[in-house]
């Protein structure tokens, strides 16, 4: 077994507000303001909070970036192939 078969496909680079539209699709709400250029938010999923720091100031945000705040929200493959749609 390879890694790559447990990664969704496709998975682009993506700039902060695009992918904060995505993540609003997937039920996450915006929580608070972080320090900086940080912005908090909030997916419960199993009557948990996932509280996840984004960097609105960033330019683009990578593939890699983009999958390990879907992986801190708890999403799946198969959730995250279907918002990238």
């Amino acid at each position: 077994m390879r890694i790559a078969e447990f990664m969704p496909k496709n998975i682009p680079s993506l700039k902060p507000k695009a992918l904060i539209k995505i993540l609003e699709k997937g039920g996450c709400q915006f929580y608070r303001e972080g320090k900086g250029d940080h912005r908090l938010y909030c997916r419960v999923l199993y009557n948990q909070h996932r509280i996840v720091p984004i960097d609105i100031g960033a330019k683009e945000m990578s593939p890699a970036y983009v999958l390990r705040i879907f992986r801190q929200f708890g999403f799946t493959d198969e959730e995250i192939e279907h918002l990238l749609k």
